[in-house]
């Protein structure tokens, strides 16, 4: 192995398989340890959260160009996306148009 073009082959395919071998090495061993953490934490409890009907006057709208269905999909949608970040936020939808 007196090449010079071989020599250098060798190291830089030795390299390669070194740092993919110690890069799986480090990711089986991280995700070993987060699912032997989840084993051992205690499962965090859910709570179960009631809704509470909010009472407003609807506001009458005269271009009625949305129809009333397009409006229900709007706000659940809206209050789904708040009710999954787990926010605070109490909204009330006043008025729904067409941009």
């Amino acid at each position: 192995m007196d090449n010079p073009i071989v020599n250098g082959l060798f190291v830089f395919v030795l390299g390669i398989s070194v740092v993919f071998l110690g890069m799986i090495i480090i990711v089986l061993s991280v995700s070993i340890c987060g699912k032997l953490m989840n084993k051992t934490a205690n499962p965090p409890k859910k709570e179960e959260v009631v809704a509470q009907p909010i009472k407003t006057e609807p506001v009458e709208d005269k271009n009625e160009e949305i129809p009333t269905h397009v409006k229900a999909a709007i706000i659940a949608a809206i209050s789904a996306y708040y009710f999954n970040q787990k926010s605070d936020c109490d909204f009330i939808v006043r008025k729904i148009r067409r941009f």
